[in-house]
C-alpha cells in the first residue's frame, strides 16, 4: 500500500473519555488522530521490544504507569495540555531553515513535528536553541553547527532519523562548490 492510500480501521473497546483526551491532545500537538496513534503505537512497540525481557518488564511497567496516570491524574493531564498551549507547533514541512532571528522573534517555545529536512543556522547558540525549541519529532534529517552539543540536542529529539554535525557554514560550502565547478570546467 502506498503512503498516499489510506485504509480505515475500526477499533472496538476504546474508552470514550480516553479517546476524547487522546484526540484533543493530537489536535493541540498539530497532529491528526491517525498520526498521533501511529506515534503512540510505535513508541509502545519500541518500549516493548527494548532488549528482550528487560524491555518487556519496562513495557509492562510503562503500561501500568500510563494506566495509573490516566485513571488517577486527570489534573496532571490537564496541566500537560495547558503546557502544550504555551507552545507553537510547526509541522508538515519539507525543508525548514531556522536562524537566530527566527528564534528571537518567537515569544513561545516551539515544537517541530514531521519535517523532512531541518537546518539550524550557525548563528544559533545552544542557550537560545534550548530556550526556544521544546522538542523535535519525526524529522528525517537535521543539520546542526558543530558548536551545538550533540547529546544535549539529541535529548530534544524523538524519532529523528539522522543528525548531521556541520563543521563549515552552508554558504561557504556552496561557494566552494561553485568555484570548484568553474575550475573543473577550465
Amino acid at each position: 500500500m502506498s503512503s498516499q492510500e489510506k485504509k480505515t480501521y475500526t477499533i472496538r473497546g476504546l474508552d470514550p473519555e480516553l479517546y476524547k483526551t487522546f484526540s484533543e491532545t493530537a489536535k493541540k500537538l498539530g497532529l491528526s488522530v491517525g498520526e498521533f496513534m501511529n506515534e503512540a503505537m510505535r513508541a509502545l512497540l519500541t518500549t516493548i521490544s527494548f532488549t528482550g525481557e528487560v524491555g518487556q518488564k519496562i513495557g509492562k511497567e510503562a503500561s501500568k504507569l500510563l494506566s495509573e496516570f490516566i485513571k488517577s491524574s486527570r489534573k496532571s493531564l490537564k496541566e500537560a495540555v495547558e503546557s502544550v498551549k504555551n507552545t507553537i507547533v510547526i509541522s508538515g514541512i519539507e525543508e525548514l531553515d531556522i536562524s537566530r532571528n527566527d528564534l528571537e522573534d518567537i515569544d513561545k517555545q516551539v515544537v517541530l513535528v514531521n519535517i523532512k529536512k531541518l537546518y539550524i543556522s550557525d548563528d544559533v547558540d545552544w542557550k537560545l536553541l534550548d530556550e526556544k525549541i521544546k522538542s523535535i519529532k519525526m524529522v528525517n534529517e537535521i543539520s546542526i553547527p558543530n558548536h551545538i552539543p550533540k547529546l544535549l540536542f539529541a535529548k530534544k529529539c524523538f524519532m529523528v532519523k539522522r543528525i548531521i554535525v556541520r563543521s563549515e557554514k552552508r554558504e561557504e560550502v556552496s561557494s566552494q562548490n561553485v568555484s570548484n565547478s568553474i575550475s573543473d570546467e577550465q
